[in-house]
């Protein structure tokens, strides 16, 4: 699985690709927007598309004003702590995507009936891993976590080390041997 700082470089180089810049006008339609959805009726996945736009583009880093960081600005802006800035951010990255006919990201449509809590819980797994899973968004974070690891047991190969010595030497062999231990093995 990718670090959080390779998915924030992979963010900021698919803005970077399309163009997309930091403007102070812009900065301040996206903080104006979270303070009107600040409202008590909006989820912390409604925050994410203009939050995560701020916290990309470097650009507005000395436009944030008296906020010295992310940090304050999610607590003097939404009344978010540090925790609930990790989560936006985690989320972000491991489930928004690009949309370039809008020039913004999105929640992926695979993971758009989950919750952010789920989604928290579930960036510990890739994508990949969830989608072959089979989960739902009406089961628990216990059960995708449980569903989840059951689904690569199956598809993985457990081996002691002496079985993977052996395997690793059949690895190394030569032709003539891997014929003979195959013939040997009745595998071929």
């Amino acid at each position: 699985m990718e670090s959080e700082r390779d998915l924030t470089k992979a963010m900021q180089a698919e803005l970077k690709h399309h163009g997309i810049t930091g403007s102070y006008s812009d900065y301040e339609a996206r903080k104006d927007n979270l303070i009107k959805i600040n409202d008590g009726f909006h989820q912390l996945l409604d925050f994410i598309p203009d939050f995560i736009m701020i916290d990309l583009l470097k650009e507005y880093e000395f436009d944030l004003g008296y906020y010295k960081n992310m940090d304050e600005f999610a607590d003097g802006i939404l009344g978010y702590a540090h925790g609930n800035v990790q989560i936006m951010r985690k989320v972000a990255r491991h489930f928004f995507v690009f949309n370039p006919s809008i020039g913004e990201f999105e929640l992926d449509e695979d993971f758009k009936d989950y919750s952010s809590t789920q989604l928290d819980k579930m960036a510990k797994w890739t994508k990949q891993e969830l989608l072959n899973a089979d989960i739902n968004p009406y089961m628990t974070v216990y059960e995708i976590d449980a569903k989840v690891r059951e689904n690569g047991l199956k598809k993985s190969i457990r081996v002691t080390d002496s079985e993977a010595r052996i395997l690793n030497a059949y690895r190394i062999a030569d032709d003539d041997i891997k014929a003979k231990i195959k013939k040997l093995l009745e595998l071929s």
